[in-house]
């Protein structure tokens, strides 16, 4: 799972980088009876941005040049297939906004806000949000402007208070990661036969802060023993501090005899994994990926010792072959992936991408016709998001929503490294996450 920070410095030369330089017929989800949005009292009697008689304008922010066949193959059955409440969708580019090399993440999140408003072909919805930022969704909200986060990220507890039109099927709060991976830690044998635990936090967002209020407190709960609170700041940008930091961290948990180690956030555990494989400390990972890709220093004996508790199907780090597997019996999945077929598009390189835009589109196709209302935007949106207390997501185990809760992820697996593929793979069944 890519999230956050981490996923910002992957893309950085390709998505993040234009952002800041500047399925079919929809899956069946199951609705509950009417409830008012909790995000809005009332649906506005006109359209959003971004929405005309005939059409609706959204951003794909996972679009770049390699993508560009796969976007519109989805785009162009979508519309084939009827589009959203009798409109077609337009594909419209990242916000162009130029901003300094030393900006601020804030004063980059400002300027792509801004750039949003000040486009002439407005946007109603931004698809696979790449960034996670509370700021900049919360600024984009304002504008009428709804945002889908990226599939298997963590996002910020306070992300769905302060953007109140900006949901995930795939993502999952920190907040309730915190509060329910303890229990399912212990339930799958990770904190057996051991008192010496710690808990590395990523220094992203509010993860720190949630680290410390509530999943410590729920972790020596569930092990019977007080864990220790490390804290690595993954947003640093200097790798010699960022080297520096994890030696003397990996040498605190040494001394202290640590033999397990929870790396809560979205921060990468590379560093720590290479660093204390160095210095000779023999513990166990466990962390929210699905795995921890080879190279960089990273061998199989690191990946051997990771335990990965994570709930996306589209992750870097799935096997295209292992993600076809588990999405066989998924109807939803098939009538994406038909796409590519039918478009000639290799299934194993486009696969992913392809399933990110069909769960975005069909999410807003869902909630928009299931809104009761004859208007599109924000709040019809969130409506409609609320009454489904099953969404059939094609990125993730099991999704829904309720009022209120506007991340859909309800379970997670673990995964193991497989010395035959050189690769992670799911293993078990699925593990609830209550909402």
């Amino acid at each position: 799972m890519r999230t956050r920070r981490s996923l910002q410095k992957a893309l950085a030369a390709g998505v993040l980088a234009v952002s800041l330089a500047g399925c079919s017929a929809t899956s069946a989800g199951t609705t509950k009876s009417s409830s008012s949005p909790t995000a809005a009292t009332a649906i506005p009697a006109h359209n959003g941005p971004g929405v005309s008689a005939d059409s609706i304008t959204v951003v794909d922010n996972y679009y770049f040049d390699a993508t560009a066949p796969v976007d519109k193959a989805v785009f162009d059955a979508y519309n084939a297939a009827g589009g959203i409440a009798g409109r077609k969708l337009i594909r419209a580019d990242q916000a162009q906004a130029n901003v300094s090399a030393t900006a601020t993440q804030a004063e980059q999140d400002q300027a792509i806000c801004l750039a949003y408003k000040q486009r002439k072909d407005r946007v109603f919805a931004v698809l696979n949000d790449v960034t996670g930022s509370v700021k900049l969704n919360s600024c984009l909200n304002q504008q009428g402007t709804v945002v889908q986060a990226w599939s298997g990220s963590v996002v910020d507890a306070s992300m769905f208070q302060k953007a109140p039109f900006t949901v995930g099927p795939g993502a999952l709060t920190n907040k309730r990661l915190a509060t329910a991976w303890p229990a399912l830690l212990k339930s799958t044998g990770f904190l057996q036969d051991t008192s010496k635990i710690a808990v590395v936090s990523d220094g992203v967002g509010d993860d720190d802060e949630i680290a410390a209020s509530t999943f410590v407190p729920a972790l020596e709960k569930a092990a019977g023993s007080t864990p220790r609170l490390f804290t690595y700041d993954t947003t640093s940008s200097d790798q010699k501090a960022l080297q520096a930091q994890a030696l003397s961290m990996v040498l605190k948990l040494k001394q202290a005899g640590i033999d397990r180690i929870v790396f809560f956030g979205s921060g990468s555990l590379g560093p720590i994994a290479i660093t204390a494989a160095k210095q000779g400390l023999d513990a166990r990972y466990a962390w929210p990926y699905s795995g921890i890709p080879a190279g960089n220093g990273v061998t199989p004996a690191m990946q051997a010792a990771i335990t990965g508790y994570a709930w996306s199907l589209t992750d870097f780090g799935v096997p295209a072959a292992a993600q076809q597997e588990l999405l066989a019996s998924n109807p939803a999945a098939a009538k994406c992936l038909s796409i590519l077929t039918k478009a000639h598009l290799d299934l194993a390189q486009n696969a992913s991408t392809a399933l990110r835009l069909c769960d975005a589109l069909n999410l807003l196709k869902q909630a928009i016709e299931g809104s009761g209302s004859k208007y599109v935007n924000a709040q019809a949106f969130i409506a409609g998001v609320e009454k489904l207390d099953t969404f059939d997501s094609v990125t993730t185990f099991r999704s829904g929503f309720g009022p209120g809760r506007h991340d859909g992820v309800l379970a997670m697996r673990k995964s193991a490294y497989q010395p035959s593929c050189k690769c992670f793979r799911y293993t078990g069944p699925n593990l609830p996450i209550s909402g």
